[in-house]
């Protein structure tokens, strides 16, 4: 799935024009200069059962953090994932919905950083 996603971002033309490749997954690149990036996190995958074995279907939950040094570019490389995601069944992929937007803090608490970032919550049902 992971993989799969990947490649579906890297699809739409403004991820790619925005983030490049720059998508990791679980943390951050440590010199990502002053290019905008995204996490991937898999926060949690349900797996789903019959009476006799596991189905093959997965509801998974992935965050996408999104990270720039302007609020404008961050918005804009959210706005593109979302539209490469929101809606879409293809491949292993049998649907895909927005559950969350937010703006949050793109560091803890007393720490200085100059980044911004928005936080994407999906709901990925899939085949394993």
């Amino acid at each position: 799935m992971e993989e799969t996603l990947v490649a579906l971002l890297l699809a739409e033309p403004a991820v790619k024009a925005l983030l490049g490749t720059r998508l990791n997954w679980g943390r951050a690149p440590q010199s990502g200069g002053n290019a905008a990036y995204a996490v991937l996190q898999r926060i949690d995958g349900e797996r789903d059962y019959t009476m006799q074995r596991a189905s093959g279907y997965v509801r998974s939950r992935v965050q996408v953090d999104v990270y720039s040094t302007t609020y404008t570019t961050t918005k804009k490389a959210a706005r593109a994932i979302i539209k490469a995601t929101s809606g879409r069944k293809v491949g292993i992929f049998q649907g895909i919905t927005i559950d969350a937007e937010r703006d949050l803090p793109a560091a803890d608490p007393g720490e200085v950083t100059n980044l911004f970032r928005t936080s994407i919550d999906l709901i990925i049902h899939h085949s394993e």
